[in-house]
């Protein structure tokens, strides 16, 4: 089976890669030469752990090119994986127009069945009211000749080989049974998955409610930590421990209680960000309200996660109470560890905001700071190594839990922090260290008053 596949960002990339190492054979298509140069070299443009092995394990089932025409004739299937950013108001379907015009008018004349899959998130009814009008008007055919299917993606960046080797469940919202038979052909490598079968527009829901769901958990999390942290001796873990005890949440499997991996996005933090939950939820806000529904459960996460940001960050400012802050250190610029991507990350904004307030700012990360000195230029200071970083800062937030950090010394820490100096521990990542306890760490969602009377 032959493959096109528009785009080689990070949902795009992982796809094309994921599916040659089932024995297809993949054309990627993007309009960035180096990157077109990159990947057929071996080289991937983004770091994602065991995907550049994979791509040069798989290199013979893929090539990379500018030449779309070319690429969509030779196909039996083309999956759009382009990117669909927020505008502010609604998400940008200009680049899937752009792929879904350039599909139409290279199967102009052609004679094989073609089926059309987007794989980019989109709102319900994009594939079959936006994509299909475009193909089929541009190629001059019936839904006889082109088939149609929304295939949502459900990768996690960091573990995003392993999810697609892995899947849990994969969606396709098909146009007819013809292209459900050839999109079970497609995913014939991963028989112990569970194929989910629905119309295009549910496939574009479920993506949206997953993410939704997903977010509604942290924020959640975050306002009942925000209410344990004004009650003294209560531990917003301890009360999430005995709530995903409940058999509804953990159900008792012949004698073994089964703990659901929900039950982590139960937990205080410093909110979500990614290119997922804050773009995806925004735009089932704005559907939601172009459909005249009224709701208010999503602005209401929305507001706590944009807020949860400068709680955290008032947290380490308001228990340092001797003596001026002058230089804050941010630990951790990817939104999430073993990627590279910073984009709506909570310790870019973090840095941010120490900026517009005048303090000195130094950032360290273990795979992102590329990323960040194109964000930031000069306005902070880098360095790989975490305990340069803090050294001199009075406040000190980790905003990544990469597990390096948890290599960190008790004794590396004391000699690197100044004496007054302050760490928010953002996500829980010291935890189990705090019962010595350390006097200078501050744990988001723990008890109140711990320690403001060592700085009183």
């Amino acid at each position: 089976m032959n493959i096109a596949v528009f785009g080689t960002g990070y949902v795009g990339l992982v796809t094309a890669i994921g599916l040659a190492d089932t024995g297809k054979n993949i054309v990627c298509i993007d309009k960035d030469a180096e990157k077109v140069r990159n990947i057929s070299n071996g080289i991937s443009p983004i770091y994602e752990p065991g995907l550049e092995a994979l791509l040069l394990k798989n290199q013979e089932r893929i090539r990379v090119t500018l030449d779309a025409e070319n690429a969509v004739k030779e196909a039996d299937v083309v999956i759009i994986a382009v990117g669909t950013p927020f505008d502010g108001n609604h998400i940008d379907l200009s680049y899937i127009r752009q792929a879904a015009r350039a599909i139409g008018a290279a199967t102009k004349g052609t004679e094989a069945f073609k089926t059309v899959v987007v794989k980019s998130t989109v709102v319900p009814e994009t594939t079959m009211k936006v994509v299909r009008p475009i193909v089929l008007k541009a190629s001059g055919k019936t839904e006889e000749e082109v088939g149609f299917c929304m295939n949502p993606e459900f990768l996690r960046e960091g573990n995003a080989v392993e999810d697609f080797l892995n899947p849990d469940r994969i969606v396709l919202g098909v146009s007819s049974p013809r292209v459900e038979a050839i999109m079970r052909e497609v995913y014939d490598g991963y028989p112990d998955a569970d194929i989910i079968i629905t119309n295009p527009t549910t496939a574009e829901m479920i993506k949206y409610t997953a993410n939704a769901l997903l977010a509604l958990t942290i924020s959640y999390s975050n306002e009942i930590a925000r209410i344990c942290e004004r009650l003294p001796g209560v531990d917003s873990e301890e009360v999430f421990w005995g709530v995903i005890h409940d058999k509804r949440f953990s159900p008792i499997t012949e004698g073994q209680r089964i703990m659901p991996k929900l039950s982590t996005y139960l937990r205080a933090g410093i909110g979500f960000g990614g290119s997922c939950f804050p773009k995806d939820v925004k735009a089932l806000r704005a559907f939601s309200k172009d459909l005249k529904v009224d709701g208010k459960l999503l602005d209401g996460l929305l507001y706590v996660n944009e807020t949860q940001l400068e709680h955290v960050f008032n947290m380490g400012l308001n228990h340092f109470t001797n003596g001026k802050i002058r230089r804050i250190a941010i630990l951790g610029t990817a939104f999430k560890p073993h990627t590279d991507d910073i984009r709506e990350s909570p310790g870019i904004k973090l840095a941010q905001m120490a900026l517009e307030r005048g303090y000195q700012v130094a950032v360290q990360d273990f795979v992102a700071l590329e990323n960040t000195k194109k964000h930031f230029g000069s306005r902070v200071q880098y360095f790989e190594d975490p305990l340069e970083a803090m050294q001199g800062a009075n406040v000190t937030y980790v905003a990544t839990i990469w597990p390096q950090y948890r290599k960190i010394s008790d004794e590396d820490f004391e000699r690197h922090l100044e004496e007054q100096a302050i760490l928010v521990d953002t996500r829980s990542h010291f935890k189990d260290r705090a019962q010595k306890p350390w006097r200078f760490r501050i744990g988001v969602g723990e008890a109140a008053g711990q320690l403001a009377a060592d700085y009183a």
